[in-house]
């Protein structure tokens, strides 16, 4: 979990950028200007950056798996109204997308097929301990506000691929897992650093961030070669980082680097158990 909200914060300010370029010229950001965070001595994080409600649904989930009874509807409603009665974020945006915010406000049953229930899923995949049980909840969390066959599988993908990294599976087995069950994964970085648009619709980010995973060397690399490909860079890189962790761990540099932009619960939850189990 803590991978998801690392990237989350990571790519926030890139997002940003991002939508403005493309409202502004409407094209992608140029390839020089992506690839910069490949050089390590662009920091991760900056004043710029902020937990977004990748961050928040995520945690909504790791609350409802240990103290909710799995009842993700519930606490889904209970951060958002929480965050929502906030107002605007730090860049005067919704703290929430437009579904979600319909969702939550006019109890709307949400059909979307956006990455939201992909971004928010790792949880499901470190907290359960057998496959059957991950797809089930990976289905059960994303079905309150995506009960869309699209961002369904998404979700599934993400968290069994964590669930699969948990079990042994090296990153190479769980690709080849992903080809055959889910996407062909049939990408290439540069191409995606030059020509990646900006698309929140699951099926055109998830397999994108599975693939950076992929072709990822440790956890940092992931998550600036997800930021690296533009688009909903805060989404993708969480749901890299999510994978990453599984994967390779986390230093405690970045621990404690993202700790100034973490929510006071959040920081309970690393201060009670959570560092303690990645140290």
């Amino acid at each position: 979990m803590l991978g998801a909200i690392i990237g989350d914060v990571a790519g926030s300010k890139y997002e940003v950028l991002e939508v403005d370029y493309m409202k502004k010229y409407k094209k992608p950001r140029p390839y020089e200007e992506r690839i910069k965070i490949l050089d390590k001595s662009t920091p991760l994080f900056t004043e710029d950056c902020s937990v977004t409600d990748d961050s928040i649904l995520t945690y909504s989930i790791y609350d409802a798996i240990k103290n909710g009874n799995c009842d993700y509807e519930t606490y889904f409603r209970m951060y958002g109204m929480r965050e929502a009665e906030l107002g605007v974020d730090k860049y005067g945006r919704s703290r929430f997308g437009k579904g979600f915010l319909e969702w939550l406000y006019v109890n709307m049953r949400g059909g979307s097929w956006g990455n939201g229930a992909a971004m928010r899923v790792s949880p499901v995949g470190y907290m359960f301990n057998t496959l059957e049980e991950v797809e089930e909840h990976a289905s059960r969390s994303a079905q309150p506000t995506h009960c869309n066959t699209e961002a369904i599988e998404s979700a599934e993908a993400v968290a069994v691929s964590i669930f699969l990294l948990r079990s042994g599976y090296t990153k190479e087995q769980v690709i080849a897992y992903i080809k055959e069950h889910y996407y062909p994964l049939n990408y290439n970085l540069e191409d995606l650093q030059r020509n990646y648009t900006f698309s929140s619709r699951a099926l055109c980010s998830v397999p994108q961030a599975l693939y950076i995973f992929g072709i990822s060397n440790d956890f940092e690399d992931g998550i600036r070669k997800a930021i690296s490909i533009g688009g909903d860079s805060d989404t993708i890189a969480c749901i890299v980082g999510s994978l990453c962790e599984a994967c390779y761990g986390i230093s405690n540099d970045l621990i404690e680097g993202v700790k100034p932009f973490l929510r006071d619960y959040m920081l309970d939850l690393l201060n009670r158990d959570y560092v303690r189990k990645l140290v």
